[in-house]
């Protein structure tokens, strides 16, 4: 049976110096979308506070509706069977992904490439299809959400998806 890609977005504890996930969204093979806030890790703390940023998260909404490292990466072993994960910028979700894994002492067990070499090896260009999109906001200004979903609709709208049937 075919599976879809995963695509994965996530927000840092801060845009200027970032060092660890407050949120993570993702697909699974099934094309569901899953968010989960990330309670920061005491050591983490230490490095770095979490500073505004645009999704509003606050440290204090990370305890009160988080979840923890390792209850994350749990998930992430049993749900997401790849050795490849996309993301719109992966040089920013990468270093977030080794975060969670490092808490267990352990190396990643997907890589994240871009989302423009996903739709490269569809033999589409991503940049051009979002070119040709009229989207009302940026697609790296959308919220993680967003930007995941309107990753699988392009992919669906331009016949780059399996059928799951």
């Amino acid at each position: 049976m075919s599976s879809l890609p995963i695509f994965i977005a996530a927000v840092a504890n801060s845009a200027d110096d970032p060092i660890y996930p407050v949120l993570f969204t993702w697909s699974n093979h099934d094309g569901e979308i899953k968010e989960v806030l990330v309670i920061p890790d005491d050591e983490w703390l230490e490095q770095a506070p979490i500073e505004p940023n645009a999704q509003h998260i606050s440290e204090q909404q990370l305890y009160e509706f988080g979840h923890e490292a390792q209850d994350i990466l749990t998930e992430w072993l049993s749900e997401l069977d790849t050795d490849v994960v996309y993301a719109l910028e992966p040089e920013q979700v990468s270093p977030l992904v080794e975060a969670i894994f490092a808490v267990k002492h352990q190396d990643p067990s997907f890589e994240v490439r871009s989302v423009s070499e996903w739709y490269q090896l569809q033999g589409e260009n991503f940049h051009a299809i979002i070119e040709g999109e009229e989207l009302s906001t940026p697609l790296h200004l959308m919220s993680p959400d967003e930007q995941v979903l309107l990753i699988l609709q392009l992919a669906a709208d331009n016949n780059l998806l399996p059928d799951l049937t």
